[in-house]
């Protein structure tokens, strides 16, 4: 429970738009094991966004510490997102903090 309140402090902090929370939240919906695969083409479908903001906001995402690709290539074609380490294995680093 610890490390998913700092995972939210951190997102509190991270001066995310509010289509990137609406991308953050609509992931972490279907979180498994700190694992998220879905297609930006679903995310856009389910937020009645474009892809392109899609794409824009999950990596605005990964440069604020929020999430890493953990699999490319993915599962059935779905790239695999993950919760950052960082709230897993200690601190985040303090160059993420706003």
């Amino acid at each position: 429970m610890e490390r998913s309140q700092e995972f939210f402090a951190h997102a509190a902090k991270a001066n995310l738009s509010g289509e990137q929370c609406r991308v953050l939240l609509c992931l972490l919906s279907k979180e498994s094991d700190r694992d998220i695969s879905l297609r930006q083409n679903q995310v856009a479908e389910m937020l009645g966004m474009t892809e392109s903001n899609v794409s824009r906001a999950i990596k605005a995402l990964k440069d604020a510490g929020l999430l890493s690709v953990k699999d490319a290539e993915g599962r059935d074609g779905k790239p695999v997102l993950m919760i950052d380490k960082a709230f897993d294995y200690g601190a985040v680093d303090s160059k993420y903090l706003v």
